[in-house]
């Protein structure tokens, strides 16, 4: 009988590195990481002004040449950077809530957190209009954690279980939803204009105020979630298997949908309601690399900031000096690709 000695045996991250996937992770999201360097060049490029890549080059690193120094830094990399922010975080968060849930169908909006942020942001902009802007996604912040709340309770708190978050926070995001009608109709006509822009999902008139008021709170909440990505895993393989192998189920689902609620709130808070971003980029992400959530995390950030940047260039260069919303496009775009992920399932189930 042969004996392997341990010592013959190489490191586990030497091996994991090696494998495969783990190279194929690689490779993606470096692709991915070049696709928003390139649609962040075109974003600068597009809008009622066109700006060539070499002006920009010339304005980004103040070199010899022609310059719009103006355009690119005062109006639209202000934009690029909320929306790259914007969208790794509203992709982080449907993971997240995917995990939890462990229904692939799942995203913010069907916990309430979305509608929940926008009814609290909403309600700032039309009662608090002199409040700065810096306040706005705090408003949102505050909105979404509450909606989580009153989810979590009326699921029963010693209870948790996946089908009751989804069920309740559907109810609660009704609610919420219902909210932000009753303002718009009861509001002034003259009011309700750029709530209805907000709404809609729009980077339009982004600052740097804005940038500086999301970009640390979104950066450290993205990284608690990589040092939370093995505990996703184990969320994922149920209840029973993750109390054995040594997790606190319920307080660790709390953690998990604290991170998600404030992920979404901010960006929504900042950017408003840009829908089907966390239900698209998790699919789109699990398709390139798997869903072992180490590489499954970055990856959708990075598809989810690659769509969002996308949809405002797009958005900025289909008519201008009119601009579309971004969230006008990603639902375009999201709703179709959301029944063609519903007929897959139900062909899964049925087979």
């Amino acid at each position: 009988m042969s004996v392997v000695s341990e010592t013959s045996a190489p490191p586990q991250w030497r091996v994991d590195f090696k494998t495969h996937r783990g190279t194929r992770a690689f490779r993606v999201q470096l692709l991915l990481f070049i696709a928003c360097i390139t649609a962040s060049m075109i974003s600068l490029g597009v809008g009622a002004v066109s700006i060539p890549l070499d002006v920009i080059v010339n304005s980004l690193f103040d070199l010899e040449g022609p310059k719009q120094t103006y355009i690119i830094w005062k109006s639209r990399l202000p934009r690029v950077l909320i929306a790259l922010m914007a969208g790794a975080s509203l992709a982080v968060s449907g993971v997240i809530v995917q995990a939890i849930v462990r229904n692939p169908l799942a995203s913010p909006k069907i916990m309430g957190i979305n509608s929940g942020a926008a009814l609290a942001a909403l309600g700032t902009i039309m009662f608090l209009p002199e409040m700065p802007v810096t306040y706005l996604p705090v408003a949102a912040a505050l909105g979404g954690i509450v909606a989580a709340v009153i989810v979590l309770f009326a699921a029963h708190l010693r209870q948790v279980s996946p089908a009751r978050l989804a069920l309740v926070g559907i109810a609660v995001g009704m609610v919420c939803d219902a909210g932000v009608d009753y303002l718009l109709v009861t509001a002034a006509t003259l009011e309700i204009s750029n709530p209805l822009v907000w709404l809609t999902g729009s980077l339009w008139a982004r600052t740097w105020a804005h940038v500086h008021s999301i970009w640390l709170p979104l950066v450290g909440l993205l990284g608690l979630t990589m040092v939370l990505s093995y505990q996703l895993d184990l969320q994922q393989l149920g209840d029973q298997t993750a109390r054995g192998l040594g997790q606190s189920t319920n307080k660790m689902r709390l953690l998990l949908l604290g991170v998600a609620t404030l992920l979404a709130s901010i960006s929504v808070g900042v950017v408003g309601v840009i829908g089907f971003i966390g239900l698209m980029s998790p699919h789109i992400s699990r398709s390139l690399v798997g869903g072992r959530h180490r590489v499954l995390l970055p990856t959708a950030a990075l598809v989810g900031a690659l769509l969002v940047v996308l949809a405002d260039a797009v958005g900025r260069a289909i008519a201008p000096p009119i601009e579309v919303s971004a969230g006008i496009l990603s639902a375009m775009l999201g709703a179709p690709y959301f029944i063609w992920i519903m007929s897959r399932s139900q062909k899964g189930q049925s087979a």
